[in-house]
Formats: structure tokens, sequence, C-alpha cells
């Protein structure tokens, strides 16, 4: 797969990044050892006051300078080609490297000392590279190329051909002509070379084999996650799909039966008020209770048509621009009431003037009733206030009462669908809390309850807030 870049990249697979990140770490290490053979021969030049022909090791560290510039130009191309061609160029570029590697260390070599030079072993570490990035084969073919490389330079000076270039002023001169000195280097290092290429190679490919399990692990387990992931999200999306279908079926329920609940509460109050002949007190009295049981049930369902208008997020798109102390007290003139006929103070406190709220206004409206009758249904002596204050960024409305409150392990619970405190009479729906809880969520804002009240001791205290900023979504009027 192709990246959207300036400069095409494929995604590799993980053994091949690995690859990829090896052959980079070549290039930068051999950055150090080009510098490494430049300080040594100025310092052995300089300071320890060792001759030998330094001009040449100057000319082939230039010569690796700029075979190393062209090789990191090389890595950084090979990322933009797709597989399979990629690890066949890697290995040839890696090749590459060590060769050209091998050839300037048997010159170096040559120019400093040849076989007496004590950092001869260091061809070595070209094995313990490679075996990073190649087989065992590769490997070993590369180990025999460096001894032959050695040992052709050694051959060389010892019958002449090439002169020897010696560390003059350091230990082991002329010692190039002895053959048992050149035979014991030499073992030495072909023992060297192949354990090394041995131990390396194996450990590596041990390395590369456990990695490889790792990989393939991983990508199992993420082929199941993703399996997974994909089923739930399936099971997630029936899900929706059977809440809306139930939704719906609540709401058109709700509709359906709100009409001729309406009407016999009609029948029921003509009948309470004599327009059908007078009433003994038995039937007055099973007639109230049966006017009392129909208005439950019609708060019930106006419960239930407002819970399909919430969750499928149509109550957002009935939001407007409102004058949020209007509504405060366009909601609160029958609950006032209600806190009048039980002998308990019902205040207001609220600023004169307060910035406009994008809300729907019927949904606030129900939360602000319901709020407020709980606070007075709950509470016998004292009274109940409700507090509204602003800020930079949100609306707080507080219904602060001197009630029974609410216990402890209840709180957790009490914007619960149909649940109730256990210290509460039986009395409601159970669904004005949590329906309260719907509707501010659905304008962005929070919810709770705090009981007892920290600064009394007693009573309640529900807590709301709306956020002065619309929600996303959400339809704005211009003020009228």
């Amino acid at each position: 797969m192709v990246k959207s870049s300036a400069h095409p990249r494929y995604e590799r697979a993980p053994t091949d990044a690995v690859l990829l990140a090896r052959l980079k770490i070549f290039n930068t290490t051999r950055w150090f050892l080009i510098a490494g053979v430049i300080g040594s021969a100025l310092v052995a030049t300089l300071v320890f006051d060792i001759s030998f022909p330094a001009l040449p090791v100057y000319v082939i560290s230039a010569f690796m300078i700029i075979y190393n510039g062209v090789m990191t130009y090389q890595v950084r191309r090979i990322e933009e080609l797709p597989d399979p061609d990629f690890r066949k160029r890697a290995s040839t570029l890696g090749i590459m490297h060590i060769a050209l590697d091998l050839l300037s260390f048997a010159l170096i070599l040559h120019y400093t000392g040849g076989v007496e030079n004590p950092f001869i072993f260091l061809v070595c570490l070209h094995i313990g590279g490679a075996s990073t990035i190649l087989g065992r084969r590769a490997v070993t073919a590369i180990a025999s190329l460096a001894l032959l490389l050695v040992l052709a330079v050694v051959t060389l000076e010892f019958y002449g051909v090439l002169p020897h270039q010696p560390l003059v002023g350091f230990i082991n001169q002329g010692r190039f002509q002895e053959p048992s000195f050149i035979i014991a280097v030499l073992v030495a290092l072909a023992a060297i070379l192949y354990f090394t290429a041995f131990m390396v190679t194996s450990i590596s490919g041990e390395l590369n084999r456990r990695y490889a399990e790792i990989v393939k692990l991983r990508e199992n387990l993420l082929e199941e996650r993703t399996e997974e992931l994909s089923r739930v999200s399936t099971e997630v999306s029936n899900l929706k799909e059977e809440r809306d279908t139930f939704l719906h079926f609540l709401g058109a329920a709700a509709h359906d039966l709100k009409a001729p609940l309406n009407t016999l509460l009609g029948y029921f109050r003509l009948m309470l008020e004599g327009y059908a002949g007078d009433l003994n007190a038995t039937q007055k009295f099973y007639l109230e209770k049966a006017s009392a049981r129909t208005l439950d049930l019609l708060s019930l369902i106006k419960d239930l048509l407002d819970i399909p208008r919430v969750e499928t997020g149509r109550l957002i798109t009935e939001m407007t621009e409102i004058s949020f102390p209007e509504l405060v007290q366009k909601s609160l003139a029958d609950v006032r009431e209600d806190a009048r006929g039980k002998g308990i103070a019902f205040d207001v406190v609220m600023p004169r003037t307060l910035s406009r709220v994008c809300c729907s206004e019927s949904g606030l409206l129900r939360v602000l009733i319901n709020l407020g009758a709980n606070s007075v249904n709950y509470t016998e002596k004292g009274g109940v206030t409700c507090r509204v204050s602003e800020n930079a960024e949100e609306i707080k409305v507080e219904f602060i009462d001197t009630g029974i409150g609410i216990p402890a392990v209840d709180l957790p619970h009490m914007f619960q669908d149909f649940f109730r405190a256990g210290n509460a009479p039986p009395k409601g729906t159970g669904l004005g809390l949590s329906l309260s809880k719907r509707i501010v969520e659905a304008h962005g804002g929070r919810i709770w309850v705090e009981s007892p009240v920290p600064e009394t001791g007693t009573g309640s205290r529900f807590v709301f807030t709306l956020p002065l900023k619309p929600p996303v979504g959400a339809f704005k009027e211009p003020p009228s």
C-alpha cells in the first residue's frame, strides 16, 4: 500500500523494515569508521611520530566518503521499491557495502604495515555487521573474501611484488617476511573470521526467527481483534437499529394512548362536577381515585413521548435562542402554586439579566418543572430555593430544598430510569429525573445531586448547567 507523500513509501513487512534499519545503521557507522581512520592516521603521525605513507590513507578515506554518500542515497531510494524487489535490492546493496569496505581495508592495511599492523583483526567487525543483514552462506563467502584479500596483500609483500610499507617507529618491523609469524597471524585471523561468521549468524538467525514468530503472533492477535471489533460493531449497529425501532414503537404507542386517556379524564371531571347527576360519597371517592390514576398514566405517557425525542436527536433540531429568565418564570409558576398549597416557601434567586441560551424550550420546561416539583413534593416544612447564576461559559441552575434528603446509598442511582430513593413515597413515574438528565446532556450540560446540602446539612440540592455555546447541530435563531 502506497502512502500519500511527495516520495512514495511502501508499507514494509516488519522483517524488511528491520533490514532497512540495519542498512541505515551500516551507513551511519561507516561515517564514524572513516573519521576513526583519518583520526588514527593524524594521531599516529603527529603524536606518536609513527611514519607510513599517510597520503594514500587519506585518499582511500576520501574514496570511502564518496561511496558511503552514494550508498546512503541508494538506501533511501530502495525505500521506494515495492515488494518483492526490496529484499533483493537490499541484499545486493548490503553485499556491495561489505565488498567495498573489505577492498578499502586491504588497501589501508597495505599502506599501514601489512601483516605487522596489530589492527589487522578489525576486519572481523565487518563479518559481525554482515551477519545482521545477510544469510550464513553469504557471510561465510564474505569471510573468505576478507581472508583472501589479506592473504593477497601479505603474499604480494612477502615476494616483493608490492613494496612493504613499514610502520616506522612501531614494533614488529621486518616480520612481514617471517613465515611462522605470517602463518600464525593468518591462522588466527581465519579462525576468528569463521568463528565470528558462525556465531553471529547463528545468533542473528535465531533472533530473526524469534522476531518473525512475534510478528506472526502480533498479526494473529490483530486479526482476532479486528474480527472481534467487526463483530461488536455489527452487534452495536443491530442494537442501535433495534433501539430506534423500539423507540419509534414506544412513541407511536404512547401517542395512541394519550388521546383516549385525555377523553377518559374529561369524562371523570364531568362526573365529578355533577354534570352526570349527583354522586354519593363512595362514588365520588372512586372517581377521584380513577382520575388521579389517569393523570399518572398521562404523565407517564408524556415522559415516554419525550424519551424518543431525546434519544433519536430530534431535540437538537428543536433548539432556538430564548430568554432564560422568561423560561424560568414560565416553568415555575405552577410549581410555586403547589408550594403555596403545602404551606412552604418557594423563592427564585436570579439576576435581572442573563445571556440568551440556545435550547429546546419544551425540553428545558420539562427539566425545570421536574426538578422544581420534585423538590416541593419531598419538602414538608421550610422551603425550596431556585438559584440561577452565570459565568463566562455556562448558566447554572440549583434547586435547594429542606426536605427529607436522599440516603447516601441511593445518590449514585438517582438519575436511573424508574428509580426511587428508599425513603421516598411511591409517587410519580420514576422517569422524571432520568428524562431530565437526558435532556440536559442533549444540550451539552451536566446534572447532579447533593444530599445533604453542604451549607445547611439538611435536604437536597439538584444542580444542572447549560453551556452558553450551543451544541453541534443545534439550530440557532436570531433574537426576536
